[in-house]
């Protein structure tokens, strides 16, 4: 008997498990009784993963939910799902693995219908936290508007490296069409869409409902007061007026909208009439980023770092109060540089902690920190940007408990101090 034949007759060799669902971002369309779902699922190295449909609904899954989840997209049967998971997970008991293939396919039928919910990701949020997932690239990306030669080439390798939600900072004034050929250039790659500004500049003529035909999936407006003459001096006059049209327009649009508060001096003693305002407005989602100065006395309206946590409780009780979904944006660095006025209108650096900033020349900055150049998307390996000693400083900040003998349990906590400069948006280093 040769070695060849002996080795194939009496060698027992183990079934290799299947291979595991590659690191990435995947994306698909799925018909229930005429309604179109979009999904996209984003895994994880450590095979865990996000569900996420219509933009508008998400869900942190474990490796079996993974597993399960891509192979219900790729519209596999159960059988054929219960034979790869048991393959997998060779601890699995078939119960257990029965049980958990129908959860995720309740799951699937749950985020079908998010109501008028919206992705709103703070990182106290168990299924969010990056303590909990080693991820490949944060979930969102701020990226200015740009021409379509710059804009175009980012949005494409937001798609590449597993970014799935990109939201367009709109400038007063912008170029409509540079807009709406970005946002369908989003739509046509299958990332979650949203844009951000004034709503004096995204209701201009027929913008917002341009926009709605070219695949957006949300919109934020700057909202900072109920008070008409307290917004407008902040936002410029007639903004207020604009803003309760574009949110009007928005629900006869059926689009997810967000309130963008800026919390300075004159903003913060009206919260709760705001939110009431918003309310009335069918708005049920709200940002909020402080302008924050460590100046003991800054004089034009800079929340002074000791009075931030103060603030961010005053913020929280009103927002659960009035029963609204809310996202912490970092506080921002006071620029002295500028207005007060103009810098509201420029905004916080990025959607939340799970969020990154891209410049149009591609430059990627941390939410939080000095706004320093950890690599340029456009030229630059991910993974050398995502380990650039910016990403690890910020990593290694928002995953150490900052949580202080004065910390009332606020969720923006989570991620930094709100009271500590080193955990804001910084314009300085030392200041």
């Amino acid at each position: 008997m040769t070695t060849g034949l002996f080795d194939r007759l009496f060698n027992i060799r183990r079934p290799q498990p299947p291979a595991p669902v590659p690191p990435g971002l995947y994306h698909t369309l799925r018909e229930t009784d005429g309604q179109i779902t979009r999904l996209h699922l984003r895994v994880e190295p450590d095979g865990s993963g996000m569900l996420i449909a219509n933009a508008t609904a998400a869900a942190r899954l474990s490796p079996v939910g993974v597993v399960i989840a891509k192979a219900l997209l790729d519209e596999r049967g159960e059988p054929d799902i219960l034979r790869e998971l048991q393959a997998r997970f060779h601890n699995g008991e078939a119960v257990r693995l029965e049980h958990d293939l129908a959860q995720v396919k309740m799951l699937l039928r749950d985020l079908v219908e998010p109501g008028d919910r919206f992705p709103i990701f703070n990182l106290e949020d168990a299924a969010f936290s990056s303590r909990a997932v080693s991820l490949i690239a944060p979930l969102e990306a701020t990226v200015p508007l740009a021409p379509p030669a710059q804009i175009i080439p980012i949005l494409g390798r937001l798609w590449d490296v597993g970014i799935p939600h990109v939201t367009i900072l709109v400038p007063p004034h912008p170029n409509a069409a540079d807009l709406v050929r970005a946002v369908e250039r989003a739509e046509d790659l299958g990332l979650i869409c949203g844009v951000s500004g004034r709503a004096t500049d995204l209701g201009a003529g027929t913008l917002l409902d341009d926009l709605a035909l070219a695949g957006l999936d949300h919109v934020t407006a700057f909202y900072a007061a109920a008070d008409a003459a307290i917004h407008d001096a902040l936002l410029g006059t007639g903004d207020h007026a604009a803003a309760e049209v574009l949110f009007r327009r928005t629900q006869v649009l059926e689009m997810a909208d967000v309130g963008l508060t800026p919390l300075v001096a004159s903003t913060v003693d009206h919260l709760e009439a705001t939110l009431n305002a918003l309310l009335s407005l069918q708005v049920f989602n709200v940002s909020f980023f402080a302008i924050a100065t460590t100046a003991e006395e800054d004089g034009t309206g800079a929340i002074p770092a000791p009075a931030m946590r103060q603030v961010a409780a005053q913020v929280e009780e009103a927002a659960d109060q009035a029963r609204v979904a809310y996202l912490w944006h970092p506080p921002v660095e006071r620029d002295d540089g500028l207005t007060l006025a103009q810098q509201v209108r420029q905004g916080p650096r990025c959607a939340g902690d799970v969020a990154v900033r891209i410049e149009p020349d591609g430059s990627v900055m941390a939410a939080r920190g000095v706004g320093v150049n950890a690599g340029n998307l456009l030229r630059d390996d991910w993974q050398t940007i995502w380990n650039n000693p910016v990403f690890r400083r910020y990593r290694g900040r928002v995953e150490t408990s900052t949580r202080c003998q004065f910390c009332p349990g606020l969720a923006i906590c989570a991620a930094d101090c709100p009271a500590e400069p080193a955990g804001w948006a910084r314009i300085t280093v030392n200041s």
